[in-house]
């Protein structure tokens, strides 16, 4: 798949359509309900709000901080599910995302493609659980790699009630979000350089598809390690008005790994 018809596939994909190509696709989710980052880990005993799953997730082989693991170009490994396919159904993954500022605190899905290359929402009834987590999709960084970890989250459930994400806009500047690694305890942080909102009709850009998503997924191609070798997260979630079908703009927080908890 060439780049050019990635971005335009890309820029279907953020107006509703969901449309991938290849063996990867567009970061993005679903938002169609209705309204009223080898792995370099540290060893550290788990907090308290980390506390392991019932989940037989896959173990974590710790490196020092300063091992020089990684070179611009090479595949990033995948660690977090057993099944790398991106067409496996979602399910969860070992990790944790916390926004003190807003009082976020969720279990986060890895999440792939389903029927029709779209990338998996999870959604369910009101009460669903599914409307209390993030969703990261498989095909970006995992916490603490060079590249872009992609979380994305609901703003409201069916009937119009808050869900995960819904006080995401009221992030600043400067505020620290941290990502658990519950196989080990390490807490990725990452500090907030900036937010924008995106009018849908403005989301189909190069720039910003690589900035949210990563210049891999963009271009169709696992993800790998960038040339300025910093590792970003990207959080997302619905804004605007609701238009029928969906919200008109996206809201996205953008930050920088400050470096592991210990």
């Amino acid at each position: 798949m060439t780049a050019a018809m990635s971005r335009k596939l890309i820029a279907t994909v953020l107006t509703g359509a969901m449309v991938a190509g290849g063996t990867t696709a567009a970061v993005i989710v679903e938002w169609l309900h209705r309204p009223v980052t080898a792995l370099a880990v540290h060893q550290a005993a788990p907090s308290p709000s980390s506390s392991p799953t019932d989940t037989p997730f896959p173990s974590a082989s710790p490196a020092p901080l300063d091992t020089p693991l990684w070179a611009p170009g090479e595949l990033l490994p995948r660690t977090l599910q057993a099944s790398l396919d991106l067409r496996s159904p979602f399910a969860g993954v070992p990790l944790r995302f916390q926004a003190p500022t807003l009082g976020i605190d969720v279990p986060v899905l890895g999440v792939g493609l389903i029927t029709g290359n779209a990338v998996d929402a999870p959604k369910g009834p009101a009460d669903s659980p599914l409307w209390d987590e993030g969703f990261w999709y498989r095909g970006s960084a995992e916490p603490g790699q060079p590249g872009v970890f992609a979380l994305a989250g609901h703003v409201d459930r069916v009937g119009g009630a808050a869900a995960a994400f819904a006080g995401l806009h009221r992030i600043q500047v400067g505020d620290v979000v941290t990502v658990i690694d519950q196989r080990t305890g390490v807490a990725w942080r990452y500090r907030i350089t900036d937010t924008q909102s995106f009018d849908m009709n403005h989301l189909g850009g190069a720039d910003v598809l690589d900035r949210i998503y990563g210049a891999d997924v963009a271009q169709g191609k696992p993800p790998s390690v960038p040339a300025d070798m910093v590792a970003r997260i990207s959080i997302l979630t619905c804004a605007g008005t609701w238009t029928g079908s969906q919200y008109d703009h996206r809201f996205v927080a953008f930050g920088d790994l400050v470096g592991p908890a210990t």
